[in-house]
C-alpha cells in the first residue's frame, strides 16, 4: 500500500511501474534528487496536485499488477 507520507523513492521501490501514475499527475520528481527526502504529499503540495486523488490512483495501480 502507498501512504502519502511516504517518501517518493520507497514508493518507486516497491514497483517502477508507478512513475506513469506520477506522471499522469504532473509530478516528474522520480529522477528529483530530493525524491529521497521528500514525501509523496510534500511533492504534491509543491505541485498542486491533489494527494488523495494520487495515492488512490497508485493504490489501483499497484492492485492491478498484484
Amino acid at each position: 500500500m502507498i501512504t502519502k507520507d511516504m517518501l517518493i523513492h520507497d514508493a518507486l521501490a516497491k514497483d517502477s511501474g508507478l512513475v506513469p501514475v506520477m506522471q499522469s499527475h504532473g509530478l516528474g520528481c522520480f529522477g528529483c534528487p530530493s525524491s529521497r527526502g521528500k514525501s509523496l504529499e510534500m511533492a504534491a503540495a509543491s505541485h498542486g496536485v491533489d494527494i488523495d486523488k494520487l495515492i488512490a490512483d497508485m493504490n489501483a495501480h499497484m492492485e492491478s499488477v498484484a
